[in-house]
């Protein structure tokens, strides 16, 4: 990496830093339907019945935040460390068979005060139809016998993004807009269409590919091709990041 690409990821990081630490949090209120089940938990954990969930959706600010998938529980579980935000709170919601997971503070966190509030959810193994996960500011980490057909994980501001033997049946997108990217295929896999993305950045492919097309310029960085044999009908691979590094392997 040269010079310049090295100043440049500086003065990126810097201004995503001062952008999370100074943007003013908005207040939404909303009222639930007849068909919205809603619970305001403010303890460390809970347990929530997933028999009728079909998709699920994690939202927080600021924080890292793991999803395990657990083939010993029958329940989703979820836990809160807040270390030194007291005023962070976990509230759960459902409608139309979807469970939404929100992680929000009332005051913003001073980048320097401490270690980020840690958002850690387990999940049972059953079909599910979409998993998104949507952070932005910290790591994200998804991992282990979770199965599901749309996998949806994104940090808007900062954050590392760590996958492993989780992939979408259909499809899957991971993106970050400062940050490392590293997904791991799992082992038994169909075909797969992969397009890998770095804007700003470097891609460290482990993994052989049908039909390879790489294109670079002097910072960026874009890999396209299929695990398996090509077909039009195979499941998609969407990594990207605008600043950063992407690990692909298996």
């Amino acid at each position: 990496m040269n010079s310049n690409m090295k100043l440049a990821m500086i003065l990126l990081a810097a201004a995503s830093i001062v952008l999370a630490g100074c943007t003013k949090e908005s207040s939404v209120t909303s009222t639930p339907s007849s068909s919205q089940q809603n619970s305001s938990v403010k303890g460390d954990n809970s347990q929530i019945d997933v028999n009728n969930i079909h998709s699920l959706k994690i939202k927080s600010d600021v924080a890292t935040v793991t999803v395990i998938g657990d083939k010993q529980i029958n329940q989703a579980e979820w836990e809160l460390s807040k270390d030194n935000s007291k005023d962070t709170n976990v509230t759960t919601s459902i409608q139309d068979g979807t469970l939404l997971i929100m992680l929000k503070q009332k005051q913003k966190i001073s980048i320097n005060t401490g270690p980020l509030p840690s958002l850690t959810i387990r999940l049972p193994y059953k079909d599910f139809n979409s998993l998104e996960i949507d952070n932005g500011l910290g790591n994200i980490s998804v991992e282990s016998e979770l199965s599901v057909q749309h996998l949806n994980v994104s940090s808007s501001t900062s954050g590392d993004i760590t996958v492993k033997d989780v992939i979408g049946k259909k499809s899957s997108n991971i993106s970050t807009n400062l940050g490392k990217v590293e997904f791991d295929l799992p082992n038994q896999l169909a075909p797969l269409n992969v397009s890998l993305s770095a804007k700003l950045g470097n891609i460290d492919n482990q993994v052989s590919l049908e039909k390879a097309t790489n294109t670079k310029t002097v910072v960026s960085n874009e890999l396209h091709g299929y695990v398996g044999e090509a077909q039009s009908e195979s499941a998609t691979l969407n990594i990207s990041t605008q600043t950063g590094e992407i690990l692909f392997k298996k």
